[in-house]
């Protein structure tokens, strides 16, 4: 078979305006298409890799909110937990503190009472013990008793101490009268009233008038009074010192 050339020719020039077309009108067109897409998908997977990153970042921000929430929860649960127990443990302590005012106070209440009624107690044996004594010491105090008052009394007046002496001598004398008191328990007869006048005006003074009365609370005794000071001898004294003993011996028994 012939090959004609000229026909082979214009099959050469028609395939290269085919694939001259080709790529002008379809092969470009369609790159550009493949190109453009595959932009379009690397921007949609750079967009969805952006996405899954901040996915994951607000992600991991999550986990360590509720991990700091949890932490914080607990936190708040512990100090929670504390408060309660030192809100009991106050408490307690208040209540316990209160009880043992309140068994204080039950146990001062009770000793006062106690210390009261012992006092009394005492006072009482005492002042009825004293009471008897002297009731006793009035009954004995006869003519005899008296006289012997009198004597140690008058004695007294002539053996005065330093110190009653001193006071005597620098207290001031009223004027214009001088008065001194006799107070005895009894009756004094007109011979010792003479005799204790007698040694008041050589002792003391020798212008005082000397008055006498009778007081019944000076016990078996006598007592002189003279610009506020006095001297005196009767048995209150020894009925103190008698009440005196008596309660510190009571005392002691109590406690």
């Amino acid at each position: 078979m012939l090959i004609d050339p000229f026909t082979v020719i214009a099959q050469i020039i028609n395939f290269l305006v085919l694939v001259a077309l080709l790529k002008r009108f379809l092969y470009k067109p369609i790159t550009q298409a493949m190109s453009a897409r595959a932009q379009k998908i690397e921007r949609q997977l750079a967009a969805a890799a952006i996405k899954e990153q901040d996915a994951e970042a607000k992600k991991k921000l999550y986990l360590k909110k509720q991990r700091e929430l949890e932490t914080q929860k607990q936190q708040w649960l512990e100090k929670a937990r504390q408060e309660v127990e030192q809100e009991q443990l106050k408490l307690r302590q208040e209540a316990e503190t209160e009880v043992n005012i309140l068994q204080a106070q039950w146990r001062e209440n009770f000793a006062s009472e106690r210390q009261k009624l012992a006092v009394e107690t005492r006072n009482h044996l005492t002042k009825q013990i004293t009471f008897t004594a002297r009731k006793a010491l009035v009954d004995l105090a006869k003519a005899s008793l008296e006289e012997e008052i009198i004597e140690t009394f008058i004695e007294r007046l002539y053996h005065l101490n330093p110190l009653q002496t001193e006071i005597i001598y620098t207290t001031a004398i009223p004027y214009p009268q001088h008065i001194i008191t006799i107070h005895s328990s009894f009756e004094i007869s007109q011979e010792k009233k003479e005799r204790l006048i007698t040694a008041i005006r050589e002792q003391i003074s020798a212008k005082a008038e000397v008055q006498f009365e009778i007081k019944e609370d000076v016990i078996c005794g006598i007592e002189l009074r003279d610009r506020g000071y006095k001297i005196s001898w009767n048995l209150e004294h020894y009925l103190t010192e008698l009440e005196t003993a008596t309660a510190r011996v009571l005392a002691e028994n109590h406690n």
